[in-house]
């Protein structure tokens, strides 16, 4: 087993072995080149068939016909859903629990709050125990 210590170092003497040794870089030059891509994009006559600037037959024969007969199901799906509404049993329901006057809900601290006498002593106990902790905290 090889340890790798990514360059920090250690005491090998308290771990009882010997320190790896490292080989040295090779002083070769590294340098960035741009890949040309072949020709133009593989997706390009698709999606010109998409947008409608090719014929169908066109983009089956360049593309494969698989991916053709794929985005026409995608194509006629998504026209589906595009029609499909809401139907009107569904949406007069929806309205109709809906609240009359708008702007009748109240935000939740401006509702009124009861307090019962039992939960008013329930609150003033913790409230002392909570000062009593705080206070033995400080000394």
């Amino acid at each position: 087993m090889m340890l790798d210590d990514a360059g920090f170092d250690r005491n090998d003497k308290i771990a009882g072995r010997e320190p790896v040794q490292r080989k040295d870089k090779s002083a070769e030059q590294l340098y960035d080149r741009e890949v040309p891509l072949n020709g133009g994009s593989s997706h390009g006559l698709l999606h010109d068939w998409l947008d409608g600037e090719v014929d169908v037959m066109r983009a089956s024969e360049v593309e494969g016909k698989s991916k053709v007969e794929l985005w026409t199901r995608i194509n006629a799906e998504s026209e589906m859903l595009r029609r499909r509404v809401t139907p009107v049993g569904v949406q007069q329901r929806i309205m109709a629990s809906l609240p009359e006057t708008p702007g009748t809900a109240s935000h939740w601290w401006k509702q009124q709050m009861t307090v019962t006498p039992i939960a008013a002593v329930a609150i003033g106990v913790a409230l002392l125990a909570v000062g009593a902790l705080v206070i033995e905290m400080l000394r």
